[in-house]
């Protein structure tokens, strides 16, 4: 669970670099993310695999392992282009459809041994 948060909380902290004034600050953050991001994006994909193995898998699950290269290439374009804005405002959009992604799939499976039943 740590592996889906890491990359958010690093990308938050970059753009709190950049809301200050710290540009080269942001910048460097970002460029550190990389090799995080990549480490979410491979984590992802052999949740993937090993969910294939044992049977179909959900949408999501075959969605997340895209969604965090997506993010990984806004993130190096950014980095590379010098354009913080630009990689900030695209993989926190993608971590967002992430969330929204995940937030769907827990709302839809049915509740387990909930505090109301007995």
């Amino acid at each position: 669970m740590p592996r889906l948060w890491l990359p958010i909380a690093i990308a938050l902290s970059a753009a709190a670099a950049e809301v200050a004034g710290a540009s080269t600050l942001a910048l460097y953050v970002l460029l550190a993310s990389v090799p995080v991001n990549a480490a979410c994006g491979l984590g992802a994909l052999g949740d993937l695999l090993d969910a294939r193995a044992k049977g179909p898998v959900a949408p999501a699950i075959a969605l997340e392992p895209a969604l965090a290269g997506l993010a990984l290439v806004l993130v190096v374009a950014g980095t590379a282009a010098n354009a913080v804005v630009f990689a900030l405002t695209g993989c926190l959009a993608v971590y967002l459809v992430q969330a929204l992604l995940g937030l769907s799939v827990e709302l839809r499976s049915p509740a387990s041994g909930g505090l109301l039943e007995r």
